[in-house]
């Protein structure tokens, strides 16, 4: 019997997600808490747009001084304890702190912590916290634990539709279903998009609506232009799509330049829906903070304003900055900054390397050169925000993990330009090879940095590097006693996480398998209605 892959597929990542959820301690998602509160204002306290520096919810505030806190916010003062030195303490003191968090009143969902944190993250567009303040309201009554959870697998659903749209993309340029299985097993597999989308954060709205987007804007590069240039129903779509996605996330920005040079006469009307859409947010933004998008960096710096930035460029440590990004992108543990050894990363390059060498190959192809810009584009946007970084905090870099959003286009374009390095009997292990690189490198940091960590096998050191797992530290915790200290502060007991710890395991072998489905009997080229 014909096994339907993709929605097995589609099952796998899902329950990857799921365990990722569960298992990531309370906060430990970038920004994680600061996203929860602007999602409780709007969901209890009436705030559509709730103001850039409003306060945070009593019970976020207390559990950030019982449960451990990530590395990045180790500097909170005490009683704030990060994991590294949480787990230090003395058994009854974690147990006093952990009886306290269970014991938080409902109450303090609706009352203002009195500490001065902020909820930061209102100055993100509004969509995806319009859409979890609905999820809220239906777990209001239950612990914040049982909150959290509630939105990171809400979160985990969404972000699941990546796998389908890329699945969809790599069919579009390879023409070949079972060859677009490679570049969705892949994206599956990889442990920095599940640290991404699996927590509390708009990122799992923006990776699928901008996946959408790249595939409605490879769709529509092979529509050959009507003597009125009007868009097709697919451009109309796109426009509507880009005015979602300029509603989640500000780096959606980077895909107006592509998108003009993609569609040409034709992208007009679906800018203009665009802007229809979103247009009133940005408008906002310049009219409360003088800048386009609102970020922070972006305000501290309004004075220069963008050309006085772009002069700055130069000052820039560039190749620090270009590290920073896929270090970041590869993996990055959560908000600990958990991160392996270098040698590993560069793996990944040598593959990165290869794939720019085989695209080059290729670049006769329509549907390579309309994910390369949308990727390129991208890539600008980072450096950009590389920029703003140096420029207001002195740090040569940028988020990595943002890269996510074009992760249909990067994987089906290294697919393509990997395959095309190699002999074309070996063409179709091109996808199995980069399965295999991402399932060892999740399965290792699971087991050997993430999971110790959260557990207190390791630690930071000096240098702020996660310390490596030895085998009188594992023996000290134990396997039982890893699942007990990952459920301390979490909704699920001991019993749900290891069953889901189990399907993980079974997930990542199928997905695996999956991708070494995808190899087809000759060579397969990227092409696509329209191609030259």
């Amino acid at each position: 019997m014909r096994i339907p892959w993709l929605p097995v597929l589609w099952a796998c990542f899902l329950a990857r997600l799921l365990f990722y959820s569960s298992m990531l301690p309370l906060w430990e998602g970038y920004d994680e808490w600061a996203h929860f509160a602007v999602i409780r204002a709007m969901a209890f306290q009436g705030q559509l747009l709730p103001p850039r520096d409003g306060p945070v919810p009593r019970d976020v505030e207390a559990s950030l001084n019982l449960a451990p806190v990530p590395w990045e916010m180790r500097r909170l003062p005490p009683p704030a304890l990060s994991e590294d030195a949480f787990w230090l303490l003395p058994p009854a003191e974690r147990a006093a702190r952990q009886a306290d968090f269970r014991a938080m009143p409902r109450e303090w969902s609706g009352e203002i912590g009195i500490g001065g944190l902020r909820a930061y993250e209102a100055l993100q567009p509004p969509l995806y916290y319009w859409l979890m303040a609905g999820v809220l309201r239906l777990a209001g009554g239950l612990s914040l634990a049982w909150q959290v959870l509630a939105l990171r697998w809400t979160a985990s659903l969404i972000a699941s539709l990546a796998v389908p749209l890329v699945f969809r993309l790599g069919a579009l340029v390879f023409a070949d279903e079972r060859v677009a299985l490679g570049p969705a097993a892949i994206v599956a597999l990889m442990p920095g998009m599940a640290l991404d989308v699996a927590r509390v954060g708009n990122d799992c709205l923006a990776v699928v609506l901008f996946t959408l987007l790249t595939l409605l804007a490879v769709r529509e590069a092979g529509e050959s232009p009507t003597a009125s240039s009007s868009p097709s129903v697919t451009g109309v779509a796109l426009g509507i799509v880009l005015g979602l996605g300029l509603l989640t996330k500000a780096y959606f920005l980077t895909a107006l330049l592509p998108l003009a040079w993609i569609l040409g006469r034709r992208a007009w009307k679906p800018l203009v829906a665009a802007a229809a859409v979103a247009g009133w947010w940005y408008l906002r933004n310049l009219a409360v903070t003088g800048t386009l998008t609102g970020l922070s960096e972006s305000v501290m710096l309004r004075d220069l304003g963008a050309w006085g930035v772009l002069r700055r460029a130069p000052s820039l440590p560039w190749r620090t900055a270009a590290d920073a990004i896929l270090f970041s992108h590869l993996y990055f543990g959560g908000w600990s900054s958990l991160m392996v050894r270098s040698w590993m990363y560069h793996v990944f390059y040598v593959a990165v390397f290869a794939a720019a060498i085989g695209l080059a190959r290729r670049w006769r192809e329509r549907p390579i050169r309309v994910l390369a810009a949308i990727y390129a584009a991208f890539w600008l946007g980072e450096f950009y925000n590389s920029l703003l970084e140096w420029l207001s905090k002195g740090l040569p870099g940028s988020m990595g993990w943002y890269l996510y959003a074009v992760v249909g286009a990067e994987v089906v374009l290294c697919v393509a330009g990997i395959a095309a390095c190699l002999p074309k009997r070996l063409q179709g292990w091109a996808a199995p090879l980069g399965a295999l690189l991402f399932a060892a490198l999740d399965l290792y940091t699971v087991h050997a940095v993430a999971i110790p960590y959260y557990t207190g096998m390791i630690r930071h050191k000096p240098n702020g590097a996660p310390g490596t797992l030895h085998l009188l530290d594992f023996r000290a915790v134990g396997a039982g006693g890893a699942f007990s200290r990952l459920s301390t502060f979490q909704a699920l007991p001991e019993a749900a996480l290891i069953a889901l710890w189990i399907a993980y395991l079974a997930a990542t072998a199928v997905a695996f398998r999956a991708a070494l489905g995808a190899r087809p009997a000759g060579a397969t080229s990227a092409r696509a209605p329209g191609s030259d």
